[in-house]
């Protein structure tokens, strides 16, 4: 599943308390990753917020429970895994040249990142 939103600002915007897990406080692109497979929807905001239209509510489920979730976000790239499912954001390439490399086989994906290229003078 790829998803192209900036959902980790619009989450933020309606936390109310620090996300916490137990004893210890969860890194919030971690408690992005939980409440979105969680809920199993790609868009877990109340209603007043982000209206989505009932019709197509069906593409933004999560269910079956996927392998991978893509979560492009203009956030630092991340990995986590999350209850047999992999979920990364790549980061941004035209800025900082990253990307991911996901290896289904191993379904595992590693940080990658291209040279800035040379500029012809």
């Amino acid at each position: 599943v790829i998803f192209r939103d900036d959902i980790l600002k619009k989450m933020q915007r309606h936390c109310i308390f620090p996300p916490r897990s137990g004893d210890r406080e969860m890194d919030i692109t971690e408690h992005l990753v939980a409440t979105v497979l969680d809920q199993g929807h790609l868009c877990p905001l109340p209603l007043t917020s982000r209206p989505i239209h009932w019709k197509y509510d069906h593409a933004l489920r999560l269910y079956p429970h996927p392998t991978m979730v893509v979560l492009a976000d203009h956030t630092e790239p991340y990995n986590w895994k999350y209850q047999d499912c992999l979920a990364i954001n790549p980061g941004s390439f035209s800025s900082e040249f990253a990307f991911m490399v996901y290896r289904p086989a191993d379904c595992d994906a590693e940080d990658g990142s291209a040279a800035e290229p040379s500029r012809i003078e």
